[in-house]
């Protein structure tokens, strides 16, 4: 084989296994899925069971800027240790961040902010976001190995229902 062939091979390896995860030491592509589907992330899985629209939000310290995105939760530790929930984000079609509210007081339905699980315990609850109505995804998380976070994302479509009149706009 010429010198010439030998680095065409040479190099086009070299591309191939930089392109996989565990040669390039890069993460593996995380993984979709639709809104209801159980989503296993490392040692949690998380259900999205319900996704509304609101004009606002009990026990909120603020009006909102926009709308609150109310996804009712569900969350399971199949672990054999008691794990940390993380706080969620969702990402907009620009791939842009918006991380959970949290400042809400007196409402019996937040997840809350500390979430401790206990191994195979789930935890109920509703997580809000104030977004303009659209499409997201939720980021969902298992960091509990420092080394190897592990993501996941749960597709919220723009379509839940008719977002709710802004109030004192008389529904039209």
């Amino acid at each position: 084989m010429s010198l010439s062939k030998r680095a065409f091979v040479a190099l086009g390896i070299s591309l191939f296994c930089a392109a996989l995860p565990s040669c390039s030491g890069g993460k593996p592509q995380a993984l979709s899925f639709p809104i209801g589907q159980k989503v296993q992330v490392g040692k949690l899985f998380y259900q999205v069971v319900d996704a509304q629209w609101s004009a606002e939000l009990v026990g909120a310290k603020q009006p909102p800027k926009n709308r609150i995105l109310q996804l009712r939760l569900m969350v399971t530790n199949s672990g054999a240790s008691e794990i940390s929930v993380p706080m969620l984000r969702l990402l907009n079609s620009a791939g842009t961040e918006i991380g959970e509210l949290t400042e809400i007081e007196g409402n019996p339905h937040w997840l809350g902010m500390i979430r401790r699980l206990e191994p195979a315990l789930t935890e109920e609850g509703h997580v809000y976001f104030d977004v303009p109505v659209g499409a997201y995804r939720l980021e969902v998380i298992d960091n509990s190995v420092a080394d190897n976070e592990r993501i996941a994302f749960i597709e919220i479509p723009a379509s839940l229902a008719p977002p709710p009149a802004a109030p004192g706009s008389g529904g039209m």
